[in-house]
């Protein structure tokens, strides 16, 4: 951008930080669509899946400390056996899906701003439409 290939390669820790601020402050627009459509929803997709995830662990913890005080080989234990075999299929099925999601949405972003950065290093038009061509 401002500087030559020579010069960046001794720019050290703090310059990256500084030439970067540099880059996100003069492209803030193009930053702020990514960060709002790729960033933030994967920041809420990890905050969804601790929350889930803690709940029906904890649904799964509580049922087996009542099956282990309960009898073997009576209703209620079966009952509660069956149920936390649907609470363990629940609980896979949600951490695939939330990896799933989290891959995606992953590579999504990080293509987008090593996009957005390489056509800003090489001059070219630099738009939110064409960010996604980086992706197949």
């Amino acid at each position: 951008m401002d500087r030559e290939q020579e010069e960046m390669q001794f720019i050290g820790f703090f310059g990256v930080y500084k030439e970067a601020s540099k880059i996100i402050l003069s492209w803030r627009r193009i930053f702020s669509q990514i960060t709002l459509t790729l960033i933030l929803p994967l920041s809420f997709i990890f905050l969804i899946h601790i929350e889930v995830s803690n709940l029906l662990f904890r649904k799964i913890l509580f049922n087996s400390i009542v099956m282990d005080e309960t009898k073997p080989n009576t209703p209620q234990h079966d009952k509660l056996s069956d149920m936390i075999s649907s609470e363990v299929i629940t609980l896979l099925l949600f951490k695939i899906a939330y990896f799933t999601l989290l891959l995606i949405f992953s590579l999504l972003s990080t293509s987008a701003v090593v996009y957005t950065i390489a056509s800003i290093y090489t001059a070219k038009d630099v738009t939110f439409k064409k960010d996604p061509e980086c992706c197949p």
